[in-house]
């Protein structure tokens, strides 16, 4: 369903109150976030404990995001 709509497509409709799309960014990049989180913990609960944080802290600050850079460059 999601994987045609682009990033800043994705964005725009979970600001405009669709939440449930924010599953798509997790999605997206829970890989991503969890290996850097794994590389700089060495521990696999730490660095899922620590992706989860970094998920709940796009969400709350979603609508910082600027589109100026990737959504990932601004997760990271």
């Amino acid at each position: 369903m999601c994987q045609q709509m682009d990033e800043q497509g994705i964005i725009s409709k979970i600001l405009l109150g669709n939440k449930e799309l924010f599953t798509e960014l997790v999605e997206r990049y829970k890989y991503f976030v969890f290996t850097i989180a794994l590389k700089f913990t060495d521990d696999r609960q730490n660095a899922e404990d620590i992706a989860q944080d970094v998920f709940i802290k796009a969400y709350k600050s979603l609508a910082d995001f600027q589109h100026k850079a990737k959504f990932s460059t601004w997760l990271y």
